[in-house]
């Protein structure tokens, strides 16, 4: 699966959107919890400040006095996080009381931290103590005395925070834990559904490949409601190739009988006549003929190419030249080497198969010592990938052609490509053989290759599209 895909889309947009959402979620959760303990913490925090407040005021409002113990086993052990004082604000000299855990130490609140004012006056922050713990503060400031002068006093209860971090922490773990179960899921879910979802894209692929490869004329199945509208386009589509080839086909048909009259009146007319005039005027007729033939021929090959499903079975043709080209070349007694899977097939017309080897073949006959060869096979060739299939090449029929003659330089090699060129006049032929094979091989998207051959004369390699 590449970025590439649209599976690899689909998945990658729906696990990134999930692993955003559940994140925000748990943020949120964490969030949430931690200030649902925070409020749990504070009010024990209150509780102990009001016993405080209580304590200290019990016997006049004037001063408070030292408190009796109070708040638990806590605030009597030595650095314990949990602490009180109250200490004077307006007066330095007046006694401050701390709590047993505090020892000789006196709170210092310079370093507050994430302050919240409540509306009864009561002010809650966190503070780091001795640079190594930090505590969660309530304070309250209260005044005492006359309406006059009165006194205020700063009324302080801590507890250790680490009790909050430890919970919060618990919380988030088991919350991870769960919601990396959660994820888990969702991305498996994501892709099962990225596959049953893709699937009816796949079975298009498998239909038209069926349709490539001439099994069947249109693409058939039940899809998806989405994908109706592209199967009845694909059909039409299927249907208007269809019907431009055979009107191509109908028009082609109908101009080469247009001509084929006036072309041949004008032959009857010079038939005999020996004076210049009349040979120029057949020399140049026939040359007509020629030419709007190989016109014609190249116009019904790009129909024929043009037809969706075509799949031409390539063994029995190549043995049926070999006999015949045996017949015709009998005198020479040439030997001939045929390698050809039984299952090898074209995709294209039979007659245009027919036409590129026949002609290869005659040539190579033709001008071969003793030995021809013919070998067949498949070539892998890159391609983009599909969906039904994570490889990244296709095959190819590759023919391969090769002589003992005398073969051609790479001047020659070049050159016997040009349309109507002929190397040696003193051999029959209209030097369009090679024109057309590199005509057709063109209209395929195929490859054609002339090179010199081990053997001694010419090595021809085509490569032309498989119907398998």
């Amino acid at each position: 699966m590449t970025f590439n895909s649209l599976g690899a889309r689909l998945f990658l947009t729906s696990t990134i959107i999930a692993l955003i959402v559940l994140l925000l979620t748990a943020w949120q959760l964490i969030s949430q919890y931690q200030r649902r303990i925070e409020y749990n913490f504070d009010e024990r925090l209150k509780a102990n400040l009001s016993l405080l407040i209580e304590s200290s005021l019990q016997e006049n409002f004037e001063v408070p006095k030292q408190p009796k113990q109070f708040g638990g086993f806590a605030f009597t052990l030595l650095n314990s996080g949990w602490y009180w004082q109250i200490q004077p604000i307006d007066n330095p000299s007046l006694s401050t009381y701390t709590s047993v855990s505090l020892g000789d130490e006196v709170l210092s609140l310079n370093n507050k931290q994430e302050v919240s004012e409540e509306q009864d006056g009561t002010s809650k922050f966190y503070v780091n103590h001795q640079n190594e713990r930090r505590l969660r503060v309530i304070e309250r400031l209260i005044a005492l005395g006359s309406n006059e002068k009165p006194l205020t006093f700063a009324y302080i209860v801590t507890g250790d925070s680490s009790e909050i971090e430890d919970d919060v922490i618990d919380f988030a773990s088991m919350l991870g834990l769960s919601f990396l179960i959660l994820g888990s899921g969702l991305i498996l879910a994501t892709i099962f559904q990225v596959k049953v979802g893709l699937q009816p894209l796949k079975v298009v692929e498998q239909g038209l490949a069926e349709v490539r490869a001439g099994k069947t004329d249109r693409l058939e199945g039940q899809f998806p409601y989405e994908i109706e509208p592209l199967q009845i386009e694909i059909n039409n589509l299927i249907k208007s190739n269809m019907t431009i080839i055979e009107r191509a086909r109908t028009h082609v048909g109908n101009l080469a009988h247009a001509l084929k009259t006036p072309l041949s009146v004008i032959n009857n007319e010079v038939t005999g006549k020996q004076d210049v005039f009349a040979r120029k005027i057949g020399e140049q007729a026939n040359l007509m003929q020629s030419q709007i033939s190989h016109h014609l021929d190249r116009a019904r090959m790009a129909a024929r190419v043009g037809v969706v499903g075509n799949v031409t079975d390539i063994h029995p043709i190549l043995k049926s030249l070999e006999r015949a080209l045996g017949k015709i070349y009998q005198e020479k007694n040439i030997a001939f080497e045929l390698y050809c899977p039984d299952n090898a097939q074209f995709a294209g017309e039979q007659q245009d198969f027919e036409e590129m080897i026949g002609n290869l073949l005659d040539n190579a006959f033709k001008w071969a010592n003793s030995k021809v060869s013919c070998r067949v096979d498949y070539k892998e060739q890159k391609r983009s990938k599909s969906l039904s299939n994570n490889s990244n090449s296709e095959k190819t029929l590759q023919v391969i052609i090769e002589d003992d003659g005398p073969g051609l330089s790479k001047i020659e090699q070049s050159q016997v490509l040009e349309r109507g060129k002929r190397l040696d006049e003193t051999v029959p032929g209209s030097g369009l053989g090679l024109a057309i094979v590199t005509d057709l091989v063109d209209l395929y998207g195929g490859m054609f290759e002339i090179s010199s051959s081990q053997m001694g004369g010419l090595r021809i390699k085509l490569q032309l599209p498989t119907g398998t």
